[in-house]
């Protein structure tokens, strides 16, 4: 007989420190001590470039390293791809020239480059007479100055006086063309378009470049940086996962990578906490057997790419690497950074060495599990959502995803369609709602939604957090924007590959005043390649403040759900897909379970539906072959109450396969469910159980959720056979295999030993 308690935590916590302590050691080439002074500057301490060039992206020292990755075999390819892109882009070739010049100083070819970079500067003109364009060609402005930032530092000998007033001169106008405005404000670094490549790329790169004439851009930018973007990532990298989806994470994750090896090249050492490294393992564990990831915020399937390389090779971090190399195509006008930062001798490390289960922390309360890292994986994701930044975060506390051949349980709805995206009547009333994911609805005909002060339809669902204005710093996101709380987290007994995962939290902040409590417990079971693969197991506790505020359960689908009885299926046909859920209802006892979707209905939103079609090609690589879901399974109990209990129990196998037999368990304050050989229990009133607990199943493993932090004991037929298991308070479970029966367990009292 084996046993699983809080000595599992325990021990799984220090193997797992040894593990990343491993990958967190002295990296090669990084500053040990910072080796440049620090000023004050408004209020905030910056780093002063040194005085001396090169010092953009890179110092005299790595001259030598920089020819090497010329002829190098994994870099030369890239410095190839540059030069040929540059006989058709003329920003592309000035910095190809730029490299050269350094590799050269040739003085010939640094005059004919700096002049051409000022050239195409003064003359490159952007098109502002279209609504919204100034969003669309920041960008463009953006890259343009890191163009001739790259060319003033780099070929710095050469430079006339009169030359540099000119590029400072162009330098400053581009700035002032941005969304943001020159000089950049102090306001919004947590989300949003300034969290992007103007600020944190663009105006820091030329800072530094500009820096001995012109102070003012990089001190700026730096006071902005260290003051304002620092420190809520840092609170936000410990969680190890990033809030605005996988499709925003280029562009908003990936930015935080420039200012790490910009200041690391200035010799001011690593300016993130050491948490950013293990940012990256969300994708890898969300990554499906076909290479895609499970949906996440706005946006379907888009990869990333030089954010998870120029991660890798700062942290020297193999199974990074490994996640950048399934797709390491990247865009042209990367080129330059891949060639500079990516590290040619980090080989990549398999996946299948790390731990199946992984969680993500404050501020997020997320929980992947695997079965396994092949084509017959299970995948599944578990939601609380501590915080909700807003933006590009949807309204999914408490939503789970369920992948194995195909998405059989999944985020639904369209971004960017025919009928719009950011913003429009489908993204509002839909796509980032509640409704649209595998979520809790608690309906109060009278709630009423918005959006930016906009009315919106009434999901019955979660409100966007402080009317849905994006945070400012990281005291706003403290103050203004927590939804949800866990209340027990954990996996085993072998933490490498766990029988069993569990996720508990709190969701009563997301659905404001029409509830009392919501809570919502998941376990995971790997059924070891058994013909159920696996099982997920959902159990919720609703109490609303009105006894007729009516109650759903939410199970969305890629296609039409077959519903027998209590019994929920979604067998998928379609695209090569082979996979199946079945999910049987076991509370409401008295339960309404309907399909709603098809033909007119596909996101509907009680009475009115909001259609919205993929575009047949996305921005930033997105497939058109998207997975919108358009139809749904709601549950409700017919008799209106406060206080309703859901508890559902899902299968995953192959279309062919048969499920296991499933019974429900109620003794006491004791609700729970026998699914094949596995018994599971949780506490009716959503508390941790203290004393003592009798219950009885036929099963011979056993997981016993809401326990007391301490020592507790097991009995069958009045004869102890465990004493001694500590439960920890993070998790508060307790995990066992034995013969059928009557068992009895005890917390002991820690004075007296009884």
């Amino acid at each position: 007989m084996s046993f699983g308690s809080g000595k599992i935590s325990r021990y799984y916590a220090a193997l797992m420190l040894g593990f990343w302590a491993i990958l967190l050691m002295a990296v090669p080439g990084r500053a040990e001590k910072a080796d440049v002074e620090w000023t004050m500057y408004d209020g905030v301490s910056i780093p002063i470039p040194p005085a001396e060039h090169p010092r953009l992206y890179l110092r005299a020292r790595d001259i030598d390293d920089l020819r090497r990755r010329t002829t190098d075999p994994v870099t030369k390819p890239i410095w190839e791809k540059m030069q040929a892109a540059g006989k058709s882009d003329p920003a592309g070739a000035v910095e190809v020239d730029a490299i050269r010049y350094l590799l050269t100083q040739d003085e010939e070819l640094g005059r004919r480059t700096v002049a051409a970079a000022l050239k195409l500067m003064r003359e490159t003109t952007f098109d502002m007479d279209q609504p919204g364009m100034k969003y669309w060609i920041t960008p463009l402005r953006g890259r343009l100055m890191v163009t001739g930032a790259v060319v003033y530092d780099w070929c710095y000998p050469v430079l006339s006086a009169e030359q540099k007033k000119a590029y400072v001169e162009e330098f400053v106008n581009l700035a002032r063309g941005m969304e943001c405005g020159y000089p950049p404000p102090k306001t919004n670094g947590v989300t949003g378009h300034y969290s992007e490549w103007m600020l944190m790329r663009d105006m820091l790169s030329t800072g530094v470049a500009i820096y001995d004439e012109f102070p003012e851009m990089y001190e700026v930018a730096a006071n902005r940086f260290f003051g304002m973007f620092v420190p809520v990532r840092n609170w936000w990298y410990q969680g190890h996962a990033f809030h605005q989806g996988s499709s925003y994470a280029e562009k908003r994750a990936g930015v935080d990578l420039y200012p790490l090896w910009i200041f690391e090249r200035l010799g001011a050492g690593p300016v993130y906490d050491p948490n950013l490294q293990f940012l990256p393992y969300q994708w890898i564990y969300m990554r499906r057997p076909d290479g895609q990831l499970l949906r996440s915020g706005d946006g379907q399937n888009v990869p990333t790419k030089l954010c998870t390389l120029l991660n890798a090779s700062y942290y020297k971090d193999g199974y990074v690497m490994g996640d950048y190399l399934r797709n390491p195509e990247i865009d042209e006008r990367s080129l330059l950074f891949a060639f500079l930062w990516r590290d040619p001798e980090l080989k990549p490390r398999p996946v299948s060495e790390l731990p199946l289960s992984r969680y993500m922390g404050l501020p997020y309360g997320w929980m992947v599990a695997r079965t396994g890292w092949d084509e017959e994986s299970v995948i599944a994701e578990m939601k609380v959502n501590i915080y909700n930044f807003n933006n590009h975060q949807h309204l999914d506390a408490g939503a789970f995803q369920v992948y194995y051949k195909g998405p059989l349980a999944l985020d639904s709805g369209v971004y960017q369609g025919t009928m719009g995206s950011y913003g429009s009547p489908h993204d509002v009333n839909y796509n980032k709602r509640s409704i649209a994911h595998n979520c809790l609805l608690v309906y109060d005909p009278a709630e009423e939604f918005t959006f930016h002060a906009k009315p919106l339809r009434n999901d019955g669902g979660q409100a966007f957090p402080n009317g849905a204005r994006e945070p400012k710093n990281l005291d706003d996101m403290l103050a203004n924007y927590q939804t949800g709380e866990v209340l027990g987290q954990g996996f085993g007994p072998d933490p490498r590959r766990p029988a069993y995962t569990y996720l508990k939290g709190d969701l009563t902040k997301s659905y404001g005043g029409k509830v009392r409590q919501v809570q919502r417990s998941f376990v995971f079971l790997d059924q070891a390649e058994q013909p159920v693969r696996a099982v997920l197991v959902v159990f919720d506790r609703v109490v609303s403040s009105n006894a007729e505020f009516k109650k759903y359960w939410l199970l969305h689908s890629m296609e039409e759900p077959r519903i027998d009885g209590r019994v929920i299926t979604i067998a998928l046909q379609e695209r090569g897909w082979h996979g199946k859920l079945v999910d049987e209802v076991l509370l409401p006892s008295k339960a309404e379970i309907a399909a709603v979707g098809g033909a007119g209905k596909e996101f509907w939103v009680f009475g009115e539906n909001f259609p919205n079609e993929p575009k047949t090609a996305l921005h930033q690589g997105a497939t058109a072959n998207n997975e919108v879901g358009q139809w749904r399974v709601e549950v409700s109990p017919r008799e209106a109450a406060e206080t309703d209990y859901f508890l559902n129990v899902m299968q995953i196998m192959d279309r062919d396969a048969t499920g296991l037999a499933v019974h429900r368990i109620e003794d006491g304050n004791m609700m729970g469910l026998l699914v094949g050989d596995t018994s599971i229990f949780f506490q009716r009133d959503g508390g941790r159980a203290e004393g003592t607990i009798t219950f009885q199943s036929q099963g011979s493993r056993f997981l016993v959720a809401d326990l007391a932090e301490g020592t507790w004991s097991i009995s069958r037929r009045g004869a102890v056979v465990q004493a001694n298991i500590g439960v920890s308070g993070q998790e508060g479970v307790i995990w066992f295999e034995g013969q059928p029966g009557e068992y009895v367990l005890r917390k002991i009292d820690g004075k007296t030993g009884r």
